[in-house]
Protein backbone atom coordinates (compact mmCIF):
# COMPACT_ATOMS: atom_id res chain seq x y z
CA UNK A 1 0.00 0.00 0.00
CA UNK A 2 1.02 3.52 -0.78
CA UNK A 3 2.32 6.04 2.02
CA UNK A 4 -0.65 8.95 2.83
CA UNK A 5 1.02 12.24 2.08
CA UNK A 6 0.11 15.42 3.79
CA UNK A 7 -1.97 17.73 2.40
CA UNK A 8 1.01 20.37 2.59
CA UNK A 9 2.82 18.80 0.20
CA UNK A 10 0.03 17.93 -1.98
CA UNK A 11 -0.30 21.50 -2.19
CA UNK A 12 3.73 22.38 -2.58
CA UNK A 13 3.47 20.04 -5.38
CA UNK A 14 0.73 21.05 -7.17
CA UNK A 15 2.26 25.12 -6.83
CA UNK A 16 5.37 23.85 -8.25
CA UNK A 17 4.19 21.94 -10.93
CA UNK A 18 1.79 25.27 -12.09
CA UNK A 19 5.11 27.72 -11.71
CA UNK A 20 8.10 25.37 -12.96
CA UNK A 21 6.47 22.22 -14.67
CA UNK A 22 8.54 22.22 -17.93
CA UNK A 23 11.81 21.94 -15.29
CA UNK A 24 10.56 18.82 -13.39
CA UNK A 25 11.28 15.38 -14.56
CA UNK A 26 10.55 11.77 -14.00
CA UNK A 27 13.88 11.79 -11.81
CA UNK A 28 14.10 11.91 -8.34
CA UNK A 29 17.38 12.76 -8.28
CA UNK A 30 16.81 15.68 -10.86
CA UNK A 31 13.80 16.52 -8.77
CA UNK A 32 15.38 16.83 -5.74
CA UNK A 33 17.81 19.50 -6.46
CA UNK A 34 15.15 21.24 -8.16
CA UNK A 35 13.12 21.34 -5.14
CA UNK A 36 15.95 22.51 -3.02
CA UNK A 37 16.33 25.16 -5.55
CA UNK A 38 12.64 26.49 -5.82
CA UNK A 39 12.11 26.47 -2.56
CA UNK A 40 12.98 27.49 1.19
CA UNK A 41 12.64 24.28 2.86
CA UNK A 42 14.72 23.25 4.88
CA UNK A 43 14.20 19.50 6.08
CA UNK A 44 15.84 17.05 3.70
CA UNK A 45 13.04 14.60 4.67
CA UNK A 46 10.25 16.83 3.48
CA UNK A 47 12.03 17.86 0.36
CA UNK A 48 12.37 14.44 -0.71
CA UNK A 49 9.15 13.38 0.21
CA UNK A 50 7.68 16.82 -2.26
CA UNK A 51 10.52 15.62 -4.70
CA UNK A 52 8.72 11.78 -4.71
CA UNK A 53 5.69 13.13 -5.15
CA UNK A 54 6.30 15.44 -8.09
CA UNK A 55 7.51 12.27 -9.24
CA UNK A 56 4.34 10.60 -9.48
CA UNK A 57 2.39 13.69 -10.53
CA UNK A 58 4.53 14.29 -13.92
CA UNK A 59 4.57 10.08 -14.52
CA UNK A 60 1.15 10.71 -14.36
CA UNK A 61 0.86 13.76 -16.77
CA UNK A 62 3.07 11.31 -18.69
CA UNK A 63 0.81 8.74 -18.92
CA UNK A 64 -2.04 11.03 -19.77
CA UNK A 65 -0.39 12.62 -22.45
CA UNK A 66 0.27 9.28 -24.10
CA UNK A 67 -3.34 8.11 -23.62
CA UNK A 68 -4.71 11.12 -25.17
CA UNK A 69 -2.33 10.34 -28.31
CA UNK A 70 -3.44 6.74 -28.64
CA UNK A 71 0.24 5.59 -28.07
CA UNK A 72 -1.52 3.78 -24.49
CA UNK A 73 -0.71 -0.03 -26.09
CA UNK A 74 -3.69 -0.14 -28.19
CA UNK A 75 -1.28 -0.46 -31.26
CA UNK A 76 0.31 -3.71 -29.78
CA UNK A 77 -3.02 -5.99 -29.20
CA UNK A 78 -3.98 -4.49 -32.95
CA UNK A 79 -1.14 -5.74 -34.25
CA UNK A 80 -1.36 -9.27 -31.88
CA UNK A 81 -4.52 -10.25 -33.23
CA UNK A 82 -3.57 -10.16 -36.88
Amino acid sequence: MGSIRPRFIKNACRILLQYYSDEFTADFETNKRLVEQFTDIKSKKVRNRVAGYVVRLVKIKIARERAEAGESGEEVIDDMEM
